[in-house]
């Protein structure tokens, strides 16, 4: 199991890379780690899903999700955020196929896997 992020690291993080959401790209932080647990839990994810998160933004929910999924494709386009999410993957979950697609998702032209329809 993953440790999910709470308020004050993703208020730690998002001052260290120099970041605030904005609402011109819909960006919003979930600091809540029961939030993300009913938001996953909502999905009914058996664990054999291959999952796409367009917008990972710090990585709260990318977390979330890697406590059930093992395969995870994060398309994100903002190069802060991006950088940060390896970081904060690479130092809180092992075991799992993180990969990180730095573009804009409505760009996406392929992925490294075919998603699991829900």
């Amino acid at each position: 199991m993953s440790n999910l992020l709470g308020a004050n690291e993703i208020r730690e993080i998002a001052e260290r890379i120099g970041v605030k959401p904005t609402k011109k790209l819909g960006q919003n932080f979930v600091i809540d780690p029961n939030t993300i647990r009913k938001i996953v839990a909502v999905a009914k994810l058996t664990g054999k899903e291959k999952v796409v998160e367009i917008g990972p933004g710090l990585g709260s929910l990318t977390l979330g999700l890697l406590e059930i999924v093992d395969d995870l494709v994060a398309v994100e386009f903002d190069n802060k955020m991006a950088a940060s999410i390896v970081n904060t993957v690479a130092e809180k979950v092992t075991g799992k196929n993180f990969h990180l697609i730095h573009q804009d998702a409505l760009q996406l032209t392929e992925l490294p896997f075919a998603p699991t329809a829900l």
